[in-house]
């Protein structure tokens, strides 16, 4: 696997890393936030809204800003930013406060993503597939230790416990800053020359219609996609503590859930690459909704063993996904890749603000139930992507996309 890749993989992999881990012990948080400042879960899906809205929207503008600024000076400033702001998330006394603090925290996620994942793609030009897994299981492992190293600063500080996040976003934003100019081609290259076989197709100054829908299309999947992980990472420790369960133990099994997400999300793009990206993506997606009823109704250890099948089917849907989109827009990868990572996830924070909203009218348990809907919808958007690459308009860029895996 790392023939294909280059230091710049590398060092994305682990910006993306610390970019995760400073942004995702949120959910650990929330249960002492709703005691202190006496929240609704309606509350706190908000402040899940604000937080994927700040991390996804704006994430075309900081791309369009990483290409005249330079995409390796965002990644610098993005992990210092996060991991400062983020770690005074403890230190608030107010609900306003809160929401504001997370917002500009996320704003370091929406930062880096669009760099980041351009860089990274450089050096999967055989492989991408392959490049993309290592870019997204690094995310994934910094979100599965996120509630690690957080829960561990509560035990010892208290909720001023998030500042233990600061130390390791400003050493990686130091080392990334003395990596700039130390000559990986990767570092100094524009978004025009990540463009795969630019040569031979030409430059594009619009999309056709047929990949703008396909590319619509795989951004609704994952849209799908987005709404079932943040809602069900954002209320997965109440919901665990409503059952018996100690907010350690909540916890431990959203690291858990974390770190399946990150096997998955290692396998799904290198699988890719050999059987077919969409493949992948639709048979994900729809194995997920039969394991997440099975997690439901479960208890034991067969609750958390299908605990981990989610993770690695959530998981494995998320670089090919990314593949998928900048196959369909083969001329103008990073922003194809800023608009299924920014718009796709813009609906998470709303899902969840749905999913509160229902458990605060019902149970939270009912909320959580609702959620088997999202991955159906995603599957169905998968299918009439093939459909569509099946009827003429994507299919010369998906058998590229096979031929190559």
């Amino acid at each position: 696997m790392t023939k294909y890749l280059s230091r710049s993989v590398l060092l994305m992999a682990l910006a993306h890393l610390t970019i995760e881990l400073c942004n995702n012990f949120m959910p650990v948080v929330y249960p002492l936030f709703i005691t202190r400042l006496e929240l609704s879960y309606t509350q706190v899906g908000l402040v899940v809204l604000v937080a994927s809205m700040g991390s996804s929207l704006v994430q075309p503008i900081f791309g369009y800003l990483s290409d005249r600024w330079g995409a390796t000076r965002m990644t610098v400033l993005s992990v210092a930013w996060i991991g400062l702001v983020m770690g005074m998330v403890g230190f608030v006394q107010s609900y306003v406060v809160l929401i504001l603090l997370v917002g500009f925290g996320a704003l370091g996620s929406s930062a880096f993503h669009p760099a980041g994942v351009t860089l990274a793609s450089r050096s999967g030009a055989k492989r991408r597939g392959t490049a993309m897994s290592v870019f997204s299981v690094s995310g994934n492992l910094g979100t599965a230790l996120s509630p690690l190293l957080v829960t561990a600063g509560l035990a010892w500080l208290g909720l001023p416990g998030t500042v233990v996040i600061m130390p390791f976003a400003l050493l990686v934003s130091l080392l990334l800053y003395r990596q700039i100019n130390l000559g990986d081609p990767a570092h100094h290259t524009s978004h025009k020359d990540l463009l795969p076989n630019q040569q031979e197709t030409g430059s594009q100054s619009h999309l056709e219609f047929g990949p703008m829908i396909g590319l619509a299309l795989i951004i609704m999947a994952v849209m799908c996609r987005s709404w079932f992980q943040i809602s069900l990472m954002t209320y997965l420790p109440e919901w665990l503590q409503s059952r018996g369960y100690s907010l350690a133990a909540g916890g431990q099994m959203l690291s858990i859930l974390m770190i399946s997400v990150g096997v998955g999300s290692l396998s799904g793009g290198t699988l890719s690459d050999y059987i077919g990206r969409w493949q992948v993506f639709a048979l994900s997606l729809g194995l997920l909704a039969p394991a997440y009823w099975l997690f439901l109704t479960g208890s034991g250890l067969w609750q958390s063993g299908w605990l981990m099948v989610i993770g690695v089917l959530v998981g494995a849907s998320f670089p090919v996904g990314l593949v998928l989109a900048q196959e369909t827009w083969p001329t103008r990868i990073g922003l194809a890749s800023a608009l299924v990572m920014g718009l796709g996830w813009a609906p998470g924070g709303l899902g969840a603000s749905v999913t509160g909203a229902i458990a605060d009218q019902f149970s939270l348990t009912a909320g959580l139930q609702s959620l088997i809907l999202a991955p159906i919808l995603g599957v169905a958007c998968t299918l009439a992507y093939v459909l569509l690459a099946r009827r003429g308009n994507l299919v010369d860029r998906w058998r590229i996309g096979a031929i190559q895996g």
